[in-house]
């Protein structure tokens, strides 16, 4: 039995200021305020120095960090994003691998979750192959620009079986219903996802019924020309706005240029603290290229070999700590944005994302800034700064 005393516990919706919080190998006991949680003779004591403890951080949208990217050395990244707090995280593939890399990677990060610090992917998020081409970062790289392909999709999807949690679809695309449909056969709990398209609201609207519950980073997705001069089209961003099902993923940069402040604040309105996850979009090994004259320049972002905005250099600690200055709201919504939505969206809330006697000591201690004190996974203690 271990025990964090002196701690401010992080819950779902609420703060306990003097809290404890025990945990026996990767399970949590219990945890609640230190005159209501009896600490047993003999236990191991962790004292968090006045710290806050908090679920660790579900990052359901990663291509790599670190100088790698999944794709290429998936036990490199867990390791680095564990460093930060990171205990669950979703590799993510994208259109800018070939068929045969693709089914590659799928192989080689499926090898990696077995081992080490590969136990904290928890399935592949697919950022396409079946997306618009002429959106999105690495555009003169994408590989599926023709039309989708039974016999291609088919060797995707066998070979990923149910590893892959979530598919980004372009509901505009010509043939995506067959796709669909084809992949909930092989894994019927499969999740997609809006991704880079200039689809209506109503293609979005009728593609739902096959599990659409996730839009990928809002405002960076693309949206139809208005029907008028003077007028605003409407696309995935506006269907995901109002469509009260939907979770709205939000990369929270240091400077707000991927989604700017006013527009972070408009989204945590309108979609409420419950639909809104934080993700980093981390890109790897794109981290070295340097953006066009005119293109906006953040430290923590990344650029592809054209100079254009290619995902970034965040980790989730640091998302989270964006979000606060931006948006004004408290450690508890950033951490609720990080932990307990993505775990919702994904059916994993039962085992992660909050702390509740039950689930997985999946653990991180850190100070009001959420700079990351120590981590703790499955129940032992992976990093201490």
């Amino acid at each position: 039995m271990k025990a964090i005393v002196n701690t401010t516990l992080v819950l779902e919706n609420s703060l306990v200021w003097d809290g404890v919080l025990l945990f026996d190998q990767d399970r949590i006991i219990a945890c609640g305020p230190a005159e209501q949680t009896t600490v047993p003779p003999g236990a191991t004591i962790i004292d968090a120095g006045g710290r806050y403890t908090a679920p660790g951080l579900i990052d359901i949208h990663n291509h790599g960090g670190h100088g790698r990217l999944f794709s290429e050395d998936p036990i490199h990244c867990c390791d680095h994003f564990l460093q930060h707090g990171q205990t669950t995280v979703l590799p993510t593939l994208y259109a800018s691998l070939s068929y045969q890399e693709l089914l590659d990677a799928i192989k080689l990060i499926h090898e990696a979750s077995q081992q080490g610090s590969g136990r904290i992917i928890h399935g592949l998020y697919m950022e396409g192959p079946y997306m618009n081409a002429d959106l999105g970062a690495n555009q003169n790289s994408t590989q599926f620009r023709g039309p989708i392909e039974e016999h291609e999709y088919r060797g995707l999807v066998d070979t990923a079986g149910d590893f892959v949690r979530v598919w980004c679809i372009d509901p505009a695309r010509a043939g995506i219903e067959s796709f669909m449909q084809y992949a909930i056969s092989v894994h019927p709990d499969v999740i997609f996802s809006l991704g880079h398209s200039l689809a209506e609201p109503q293609q979005c609207h009728d593609l739902k019924k096959y599990g659409i519950r996730n839009q990928t980073h809002h405002a960076d997705s693309g949206s139809p020309k208005g029907p008028a001069r003077g007028t605003l089209g409407a696309g995935p961003d506006e269907y995901a706005l109002y469509d009260s099902d939907i979770y709205t993923e939000l990369i929270s940069d240091l400077r707000g240029i991927h989604v700017r402040p006013d527009r972070l604040r408009l989204v945590v309105k309108t979609k409420g603290v419950d639909r809104v996850i934080l993700i980093t979009d981390s890109s790897g090994s794109r981290a070295g290229f340097k953006p066009n004259p005119g293109t906006a320049y953040g430290e923590d972002l990344a650029y592809d070999d054209e100079g254009h905005l290619a995902g970034s250099r965040l980790t989730l600690d640091a998302a989270c700590r964006n979000m606060m200055k931006h948006t004004g709201y408290g450690i508890c919504h950033v951490i609720h944005f990080a932990t307990i939505n993505p775990a919702r969206m994904l059916g994993i809330d039962r085992e992660l994302g909050s702390l509740a006697a039950g689930k997985k000591a999946n653990l991180i201690i850190c100070d009001d800034q959420i700079r990351i004190n120590q981590v703790i996974l499955e129940g032992e203690t992976v990093f201490q700064s």
